[in-house]
C-alpha cells in the first residue's frame, strides 16, 4: 500500500490512475507471456516435425514396398514349385504385360483357399520379380 500512496502523491495525488497504468503493465506483460507462449510452441513443432521425419525414415520401408507378406508367402512358394516341377520358378509375361505360366497359374491355384485376389497377387509377383532381377543384376 506505502508504494500506492507514493506514487500517487508524486503525481496529482489519483489512486486511480496509478491503479489503471499498473493493470495496463499487467496486461503487457500478460501479452509478452503469450508471445513467449507462442514462440516456444513453434519450436516445439518445428523439432516434433523434424523428429516425426526422423523416426519415419527410420521405421519405413525403402525400395520396394508392396505387400511384404504377400513378397514373402511368393517366395515361399518358389521351392514348392520347383520341388513339384525341377524347375525354377518364373513368370512369363503375355502381350498386355499380365502374368502368365505354369509358376503363375501355380501361385494362383495355391493362393484360392487364401483368398488372395487376382490383382494383389499380380502386384506381388511383379515385386518378387523385380527383386530377384535387382538381385541377379547386382551379383554379376
Amino acid at each position: 500500500m506505502a508504494l500506492l500512496e507514493a506514487l500517487a502523491f508524486a503525481d496529482d495525488g489519483n489512486e486511480e490512475n496509478v491503479i489503471r497504468a499498473s493493470e495496463r503493465v499487467a496486461r503487457l506483460i500478460q501479452i509478452f507471456d503469450g508471445i513467449d507462449g507462442a514462440e516456444e510452441l513453434e519450436r516445439r513443432a518445428r523439432n516434433a516435425a523434424d523428429d516425426a521425419k526422423q523416426r519415419a525414415r527410420l521405421t519405413t520401408l525403402r525400395g520396394r514396398r508392396g505387400n511384404p507378406s504377400l513378397r514373402a508367402w511368393v517366395a515361399e512358394m518358389k521351392p514348392i514349385y520347383k520341388k513339384f516341377t525341377g524347375k525354377n520358378a518364373r513368370i512369363s509375361v503375355d502381350v498386355r504385360g499380365q502374368p502368365c505360366g505354369p509358376f503363375w497359374r501355380f501361385l494362383e491355384a495355391a493362393s484360392r483357399p487364401l483368398a488372395i485376389d487376382a490383382e494383389t497377387l499380380a502386384s506381388g509377383v511383379r515385386d518378387q520379380m523385380r527383386a530377384g532381377v535387382k538381385r541377379r543384376a547386382l551379383q554379376k
